[in-house]
């Protein structure tokens, strides 16, 4: 049994997501580090801002970048997962979007509480594709498909 299509195009989004991630965590370490040598420089002129804050902005950087590349890795790894048919993968990404879903259906919830149109549009719409992502990683097919790979090489 072949990999289904819908599979496919999850595997690649996973892998476009590592990239992004890597670049953004690329961004939080040098935009960290740019802030911080401009504040650093700022203190030394107005020795309003203490040095210590822009050594502390630095690290946050730094911090939130390498906290983006393990979000990179574990993005490539249900990539891989999901391109290979591994169940393990299915089971992750489920869980994850099922994550994502319960975060956006509480953003459609603050934004009635404010009564932002454009945000109770835009969380409507996402929570409408992690809904159809759920939908479709349970279907017959897919799911055969995940369990086929595993058969077949437990009685190879």
């Amino acid at each position: 049994m072949g990999r289904p299509v819908g599979v496919t195009i999850l595997a690649i989004l996973d892998f476009l997501g590592a990239v992004f991630t890597v670049l953004a965590g690329l961004g939080f370490i040098l935009g960290g580090g740019m802030m911080a040598a401009i504040l650093a420089h700022n203190s030394q002129l107005s020795s309003q801002l203490p040095a210590a804050v822009a050594g502390i902005i630095g690290g946050l950087g730094v911090g939130v970048g390498v906290l983006m590349f393990i979000f990179a890795a574990i993005y490539a790894l249900v990539g891989w997962g999901m391109w290979g048919l591994k169940n393990w993968a299915r089971i992750i990404t489920i869980a994850f979007v099922g994550l994502w879903g319960i975060l956006c259906a509480l953003n459609v919830l603050l934004s009635l509480m404010h009564f932002n149109i454009f945000a109770i549009i835009w969380a409507g719409f996402w929570l409408a594709i992690y809904g159809g992502i759920l939908w479709y990683l349970f279907q017959p097919n897919v799911v055969a498909a995940f369990a086929g790979r595993r058969t077949m090489a437990a009685t190879a």
